[in-house]
């Protein structure tokens, strides 16, 4: 009797134990595989640019790093793999992310809605995450949320604009999130 591959279900635990298929990406969503789709040029080039930001501004804040495709835990049954995660925490010999302040998902067509939808609220869950960049690479557009005392707040900027960042309490240019691309 074939098993059917949706019904099988898994923890954290044994997700990180999977080995998959060379050359395949998976995140763990309510227990289930799911298999990512490969990034685009402009989604690598601009993931590239924001943990080059991130690092920059981290020369002054020691133990702080920025990690790129960061395994993010959400519970027993969901890991996320984030474009890029900053944490401060020491821990550098796991697959997890501990206690991410900064998550930043780059946003594709293939991507946009989970991203911009469960995987928003998911990261708004986890108590250490103060601040979330959703960045588009389609159009230069950022949307920022941070954590706030009654909840979570967020702005979008587009074009030309910077923001700032709360936790690397300096401005972000959009021109150098999106250097080196077309758009």
């Amino acid at each position: 009797m074939a098993t059917n591959p949706d019904a099988i279900t898994m923890t954290v635990a044994e997700f990180l134990r999977f080995e998959g298929e060379p050359d395949r990406r998976y995140e763990l969503v309510d227990g289930r595989l799911r298999m990512m789709a490969a990034p685009s040029g402009e989604h690598g080039t601009v993931t590239v640019n924001v943990a080059v930001e991130l690092d920059r501004r981290l020369e002054r804040r020691s133990g702080c790093r920025a990690q790129i495709e960061a395994g993010i835990r959400i519970d027993d049954a969901t890991f996320s793999i984030a474009d890029v995660a900053l944490t401060c925490n020491p821990e550098r010999r796991s697959q997890i992310t501990r206690d991410p302040l900064l998550i930043v998902e780059v946003l594709s067509p293939s991507t946009r809605t989970d991203d911009k939808g469960r995987k928003l609220d998911d990261y708004k869950s986890l108590d250490s995450v103060a601040e979330i960049w959703l960045v588009d690479s389609e159009r230069r557009a950022v949307q920022v949320w941070w954590r706030e005392p009654d909840g979570w707040s967020g702005r979008d900027f587009v074009f030309a604009a910077s923001f700032e960042s709360r936790v690397l309490e300096d401005r972000i240019a959009l021109d150098r999130l999106y250097r080196n691309t077309d758009l």
